[in-house]
């Protein structure tokens, strides 16, 4: 009688969005496989090239011949999505109990994914986030960085003050981001909603030793306006409320020199009619701005339903 051939249980899929990473894939492969194979867990490394150079896409393909296709899944996307739009490609490909996300440059340590696994171990949390005491970014990186947390802790009140780009999830909540076809892709936010049963644990974050951030000044600029606008009502709700303000100084001016014309009757000959044209007329359209504002603002967030990634090409059996 043959006995059936059991297929072990992942128990954490690695997912690395690449876009320039042909110098430290192959130091970040061994520091990982160091970690999980001392550690004696099962996992799987996913790989999304996202639309970066072809030497990466190159050097994916080349670990993965070298590895077994049981431990390396390639994936590459017909053009640059954004990082956030590779890790939900890798999401999809994932067949681990937990998903572990970090970036390609060995910023983030893979040692500490043992914090990352203790702390979850410890209250059973959806997601956990690696948390920096110190970036080690470039300055201006730093400080442009820090001011994005912080309209973002005013703009998006219950997302996680400690989110990152090194993360522990469940795969079952990860699942839950892929069908989120928003007009613009932010994982956080999207965890923000799936869940609450989110902590962190503080990590080390290293400096960059091989290349530079493909990150600018307008990328990041970018990238914060389109999360206010798709993810936070800050925007809308600040119109709509100066709208009202403004709606009721204008109306209350008006009705003042109506009943000052009506009373005393000192003001020059079509004076009053012109200011109560110009105050109502200004207020009324102001605040009608405002309820179009909201009406978009909730179009926006059903409407828009292009995907989030197309993949060009899988290595993935």
């Amino acid at each position: 009688m043959t006995t059936p051939t059991v297929t072990p249980v992942v128990e954490y899929s690695v997912v690395v969005p690449v876009f320039q990473g042909q110098d430290t894939l192959r130091l970040l492969v061994d520091e990982l496989q160091k970690f999980f194979v001392g550690a004696g867990y099962t996992y799987e490394l996913i790989f999304v090239h996202d639309g970066g150079q072809a030497a990466a896409w190159n050097r994916i393909v080349q670990l993965r011949q070298e590895l077994g296709p049981g431990t390396v899944k390639a994936i590459r996307l017909s053009r640059n999505f954004g990082q956030h739009n590779a890790l939900l490609c890798g999401f999809s490909y994932a067949s681990g109990r937990f998903i572990i996300t970090l970036d390609e440059d060995l910023q983030h340590a893979p040692a500490d994914i043992s914090l990352l696994i203790q702390r979850q171990a410890e209250g059973d949390f959806d997601v956990v986030y690696g948390c920096y005491s110190e970036p080690q970014h470039a300055g201006w990186r730093n400080v442009t960085s820090g001011l994005l947390r912080r309209m973002l802790r005013l703009g998006i009140p219950d997302l996680h003050p400690d989110y990152s780009a090194f993360r522990l999830l469940k795969t079952t909540v990860a699942r839950h981001c892929l069908g989120m076809q928003n007009s613009y892709t932010f994982l956080d936010g999207y965890l923000t909603w799936v869940t609450s049963s989110i902590s962190s644990v503080p990590v080390t974050h290293h400096p960059r030793v091989i290349g530079s951030s493909s990150y600018t000044v307008g990328r990041l600029v970018r990238h914060s306006v389109n999360i206010f606008i798709t993810f936070s009502d800050v925007p809308v709700r600040l119109l709509t409320y100066t709208s009202l303000v403004l709606f009721s100084c204008t109306t209350g001016y008006s009705l003042y020199i109506l009943l000052r014309k009506l009373i005393y009757n000192d003001l020059l000959p079509g004076f009053a009619s012109l200011i109560i044209a110009i105050g109502f007329g200004t207020g009324l359209l102001l605040l009608g701005m405002g309820i179009l504002g909201e009406y978009i603002h909730r179009i926006n967030q059903k409407i828009t339903k292009r995907p989030d990634f197309v993949v060009r090409e899988t290595y993935t059996d």
